[in-house]
């Protein structure tokens, strides 16, 4: 039998540890920005294989509104917009699987959208990363 629980989860950027996470099945979302392969297929059918060298990716992570990870972020993204430019680093690992993302040279996109109300809403930041490793393991 096979079991999954996010508290085997863990998500570092630049050695700190995130905390807080809003609720949800997508809280965590690793994706490439470009395929890995194109192809092009000949008139007489034959077919070409190009590997692309693009292995940037978008980590997208949701917080809750109250999570004191978005004062870590707000900071890198506020030293980011006044000169002082920090690679972001990523990694996500599942300890309980063997899913594994690691991204490198990165930088937060924007601050995310403030939404508040008579609940918790979540906060959700995309890092964009020049490369990315991915293992998709499963448990």
């Amino acid at each position: 039998m096979k079991q999954y629980s996010f508290l085997n989860t863990i998500v570092l950027i630049n050695a700190v540890g995130i905390t807080g996470w809003a609720e949800g099945d997508d809280v965590i979302q690793i994706e490439r920005r470009a395929d890995s392969a194109i192809d092009v297929v000949g008139a007489d059918g034959e077919m070409t294989v190009a590997i692309t060298a693009d292995r940037s990716a978008e980590f997208r992570i949701n917080l809750q509104q109250s999570s004191s990870s978005n004062l870590y972020l707000s900071g890198l993204v506020n030293a980011a917009e006044n000169g002082a430019f920090v690679p972001i680093f990523i990694q996500f690992k599942d300890t309980g699987g063997n899913d594994l993302a690691s991204g490198t040279q990165g930088y937060i996109q924007k601050p995310p959208a403030m939404n508040r109300g008579t609940g918790i809403n979540g906060q959700q930041w995309i890092i964009v990363v020049e490369r990315a490793d991915l293992l998709v393991g499963g448990n």
